[in-house]
């Protein structure tokens, strides 16, 4: 499945490259690059949500000095970035206009983009929330809830940058999926790492799992408000 990654990223560059020309917008390729950047974090977002090492000054200290392999960065580059990008496109294109119900549409088909591409194993080793005695939610659901949410956030983003001059554009997009990863997976999904890294009872996980989906639903109505005041 590494080589169907690697050779979906390549025609993802090719595309985005052939838009950024004819288009003379670069934003395209800063996308897919954002999401090399978002790569990362990937060991962070590992030690928390997998759970198979105790959590500890020192593990978190030796993870964050870690380096994600280079696969794993070369396939981080599409798997957020190519659903908002398409979407981007059908914007420009006047097949998509954004509204709160469109928003929420556009939200559930990255939900099942995503859980698509969790169940099919494109890009084994990335996703967080493996704990397998998760309660409430299927652990593959809850990793593509966050994903999606990455990618929607990516989405008003790039609606409403797409006329910013470059050096803006580099500066607001490049970081973006890392920013978005932080606040996501680190800040929304906090209950559960933490109820994870305390090795909580199954109360208190199921209580931390409730805690992440509430403030992930709240942040997916918020970015929906912001995609709805697009003009």
């Amino acid at each position: 499945m590494q080589t169907a990654a690697i050779l979906l990223l390549l025609i993802c560059y090719g595309a985005a490259g052939y838009l950024a020309w004819q288009q003379r917008n670069p934003i395209y390729l800063l996308a897919i690059l954002a999401g090399h950047v978002g790569a990362v974090l990937l060991p962070l977002w590992q030690l928390l949500y997998v759970g198979e090492t105790r959590l500890s000054l020192a593990t978190l200290w030796s993870t964050l000095s870690q380096r994600p392999t280079t696969t794993s960065i070369l396939i981080a580059g599409w798997p957020h970035a190519l659903p908002a990008l398409m979407v981007l496109l059908l914007y420009l294109t006047r097949w998509w206009f954004p509204g709160s119900v469109s928003g929420l549409l556009t939200y559930i088909a990255f939900l099942l983009y995503h859980l698509l591409i969790e169940l099919i194993g494109l890009q084994p080793g990335l996703w967080p929330v493996r704990h397998s005695l998760l309660p409430l939610v299927p652990t593959p659901l809850l990793s593509a809830l966050m994903a999606a949410l990455v990618s929607y956030a990516l989405l008003y983003l790039l609606l409403s940058i797409y006329r910013y001059a470059w050096t803006s554009m580099v500066l607001a997009l490049v970081p973006a999926i890392l920013v978005l990863s932080l606040l996501i997976y680190g800040l929304l999904g906090a209950p559960l790492w933490i109820a994870l890294a305390l090795d909580g009872v199954p109360w208190a996980i199921g209580l931390g799992t409730a805690s992440a989906l509430a403030l992930l639903l709240w942040a997916i109505q918020i970015v929906t408000g912001g995609i709805q005041r697009v003009e």
